[in-house]
């Protein structure tokens, strides 16, 4: 198969196996009684955020930069050059040889994660005024602080990665940078789209304050990713933007879940 079709193949695939994720939460709500007691739901959504860009890359279909895993290729190279040196020594020069690879974006990545964490501070502080002065105040998810401490981070990283992968795709596909990012955002919002269409939440008439989280997380993360386009220096950032949009609005942080 050629490798574009590849590409075009494990998208679409994702985007499949999501929506039939949502088909089989909107069922087992109805439905509870039929709940499959052995299904391991938390395996699911790891092959969902993971298991297709890890294929995808395994296979060779998507190279290690398009998903912005920059100094992979080190990995290999600190083997090579530690091989009878011991674990730690092996474990010291991958480390260096990878920030050694990361140094030209960490300027960047800092300046950037600064300015969208103040737009992201900004833009939510208005949002809750608007809120409170139209007498319309956000709803609080009534989530457990102790809950969100426990799976933010791994909701944070499941995120980042099915994000990069689906902007990987489209900047493979495109050959273009920029057109990747946008083309990323657009496919993550469709996903959205057609989850709440299956979902039947379509006609609520506000947007849930989750998806706005998640959407303005999605676009900050993206801005940062053309400008350093590194995975492991934006997860970090990810987390950094998601503590913050948690402080400043009551809504779950549970980003992307598949509510299954």
């Amino acid at each position: 198969m050629d490798a574009r079709w590849q590409i075009v193949a494990y998208l679409v695939a994702s985007i499949l196996f999501r929506l039939a994720a949502e088909r089989l939460a909107v069922f087992l709500k109805v439905n509870p009684s039929r709940h499959p007691a052995r299904l391991n739901f938390g395996i699911l959504r790891f092959a969902y955020y993971i298991g297709f860009p890890y294929i995808a890359l395994l296979l060779g279909a998507l190279p290690a930069r398009y998903l912005g895993l920059v100094g992979l290729e080190q990995l290999h190279n600190a083997a090579a050059l530690s091989a009878e040196r011991g674990v730690l020594e092996q474990v010291r020069i991958a480390l260096a040889l990878l920030l050694r690879a990361w140094l030209p974006d960490l300027g960047q990545w800092v300046g950037l994660t600064i300015v969208m964490a103040g737009l992201l501070a900004a833009a939510w502080t208005l949002y809750r005024h608007a809120r409170c002065f139209t007498g319309d105040e956000p709803t609080s998810s009534g989530v457990p602080s102790d809950t969100y401490n426990s799976v933010a981070f791994v909701t944070v990283v499941y995120a980042a990665v099915h994000w990069s992968f689906y902007r990987a795709g489209i900047w493979w596909l495109s050959d273009d940078l920029y057109l990747g990012v946008v083309g990323g955002v657009v496919l993550v919002c469709a996903e959205w789209g057609l989850c709440a269409w299956l979902g039947k939440r379509s006609s609520q008439r506000l947007i849930p304050e989750r998806t706005l989280i998640d959407a303005s997380l999605l676009i900050t993360t993206a801005t940062i990713f053309y400008y350093a386009p590194n995975l492991w220096l934006l997860i970090p950032a990810h987390w950094l933007l998601a503590r913050l949009c948690r402080y400043l609005t009551p809504a779950s942080l549970d980003l992307a879940d598949m509510d299954i």
